[in-house]
């Protein structure tokens, strides 16, 4: 039974063989099942399959470069000339050890103006007097301005002022000149005045006396031995007045005379009430 079962599968496996083209035409089954018995299929090793290429890693594409802000154009700086100041000079030491004195700077004398051609010397003289209202025994102050108002120099100026009777001098004083006091006479002799030069002269005199107007004015005149250009300046006169100081104040209030006997006998009349009251509490 066993080899019956044998037969029938190797037939089966000749004929499946067969229809696959291994087993030559010609066998039979059971001699094919016979050489099949005997003889050792070769193997067949499947191909090695080759190493498929990996595919290589496509380039990652660069980053497009971002344009830069073009820089925007700046504002050409424009120098400025500046004016620089001289260099001070500096000290060197002496020998010594110690520093010279600072160089003084060259100090540039202030022109004086430019005479105009037709207008020449005007020598001019102002006087005023402070208070102008004064008593017997004070003091005042006559002030005198000498100006030169034309466009020349105006030489040999001189002012004299004779004081009044009524004041005495205490003092003169000059900005520039020579001052001269005989008596009630001041002189001031100035010299050269150049144009638009003030010299002041100030008088310092005590009231001495009652005065009444027009005795109470006090001259000043000024001369020169240059051409004047207008002689009707070169006089100056004020005017003092003087009042008087009453020589007793007025009483004011009630007379005290009137009243004098009736207040001693108030006086006396407390007096005696008033020891009454003593020697009345003695007892």
């Amino acid at each position: 039974m066993k080899a019956v079962s044998l037969r029938i599968l190797l037939l089966s496996m000749g004929l499946l063989l067969i229809a696959w083209g291994i087993l030559p035409v010609g066998l039979t089954p059971v001699q094919a099942s016979s050489t099949l018995l005997v003889t050792e299929v070769p193997t067949v090793e499947p191909p090695t399959p080759t190493d498929t290429p990996v595919p290589t890693d496509t380039p990652a594409p660069t980053d497009t470069p971002v344009p830069t802000d073009t820089p925007a154009p700046t504002n050409t700086p424009t120098n400025t000339p500046v004016s620089t100041a001289p260099p001070l000079p500096t000290n060197t030491p002496t020998p010594g050890g110690e520093l010279p004195p600072p160089a003084q700077p060259t100090r540039t004398p202030t022109p004086s103006p430019t005479p105009v051609p037709g207008m020449p010397a005007d020598p001019a003289v102002t006087k005023s007097v402070e208070p102008p209202v004064a008593t017997v025994g004070s003091q005042v102050v006559y002030t005198i301005l000498v100006t030169n108002r034309g466009g020349l120099q105006a030489v040999d100026v001189v002012v004299e002022d004779v004081l009044p009777t009524f004041v005495t001098p205490v003092e003169v004083v000059a900005s520039r000149g020579e001052v001269t006091v005989d008596g009630q006479r001041v002189r001031v002799v100035i010299g050269t005045l150049d144009p638009g030069e003030t010299v002041t002269i100030t008088v310092t005199a005590t009231v001495t006396a009652m005065v009444s107007p027009p005795n109470n004015t006090n001259l000043a005149v000024v001369s020169s031995t240059s051409p004047d250009g207008d002689p009707n300046n070169n006089e100056s006169s004020v005017e003092l007045v003087v009042v008087e100081v009453p020589a007793t104040l007025p009483e004011t209030g009630v007379a005290s005379s009137a009243f004098a006997p009736l207040l001693a006998l108030i006086l006396g009349f407390a007096l005696i009430t008033a020891s009454f009251l003593v020697r009345r509490r003695a007892a």
